[in-house]
């Protein structure tokens, strides 16, 4: 299996979380740095993992069925997601910096200034596009599932196509051999229909001027006679 798919989904995952926790945190505790800290650094691993994948996948690219192109795209896509991390750690670092941040709520004043402060526009707010790309990502990697499942189907269409013609052809030669053995049975059951009438023929011959004896050699000889016609 391609490890780098999944992995990918994981980042895309843990970003627009990310993401979302930065925009909707307007007060900064001690708990939110924590809850930061802690999603940041997971993060921070499945990048890791997604680099692993990326040199995995460029190692053996037969493997996978991967292009250059496909390397080169799979490059571009963790560059992309390192660069985002990057970016919502600044804009973590810069909320916590801005002196004019959201603090405790401890008077309607606050309150409404507050208020005031979540209608305006965020500049580092992209969840927008990275929805965007995050629904991308994912109707391309429906469109990859299906295109390898149709690949599936294909091979075991062609295995059962080889089968078929493998039996085809031996129920052909059996046909053969069956035609060859009938042909045999009816050539043996001839030479013993003309062995019965030369045996007819000896006995009315002889019938009143032979004795038992002689009788019994000729029918002797005829079996033997049979034998090697039906061995032959």
């Amino acid at each position: 299996m391609d490890p780098f798919s999944e992995v990918e989904l994981d980042c895309w995952s843990q970003i627009h979380s990310l993401q979302q926790f930065v925009q909707n945190t307007t007060s900064i505790t001690e708990d939110a740095t924590l809850d930061f800290q802690n999603n940041y650094q997971e993060l921070h691993e499945t990048l890791e993992d997604l680099r692993q994948a990326v040199h995995i996948s460029e190692s053996n690219p037969s493997e996978f069925r991967l292009t250059s192109a496909d390397i080169a795209s799979r490059k571009q896509v963790l560059a992309q997601l390192e660069a985002k991390s990057i970016a919502l750690n600044d804009q973590w670092t810069g909320k916590i910096a801005d002196p004019h941040r959201a603090r405790q709520i401890t008077s309607a004043n606050n309150r409404i200034s507050q208020d005031n402060s979540r209608d305006a526009p965020d500049p580092f707010d992209d969840s927008a596009r990275i929805d965007l790309e995050f629904n991308q990502y994912q109707q391309q990697e429906m469109i990859q599932a299906q295109d390898t499942q149709l690949d599936s189907i294909h091979i075991t269409m062609q295995n059962l196509n080889q089968q078929a013609m493998l039996m085809g052809s031996e129920l052909e030669e059996q046909g053969f051999m069956l035609d060859d053995l009938d042909q045999e049975l009816d050539t043996v059951g001839g030479k013993l229909q003309r062995g019965m009438k030369r045996v007819n023929y000896v006995i009315e011959k002889n019938r009143e001027t032979a004795s038992n004896c002689c009788i019994g050699i000729l029918v002797v000889v005829l079996c033997i006679l049979l034998v090697i016609l039906i061995v032959a």
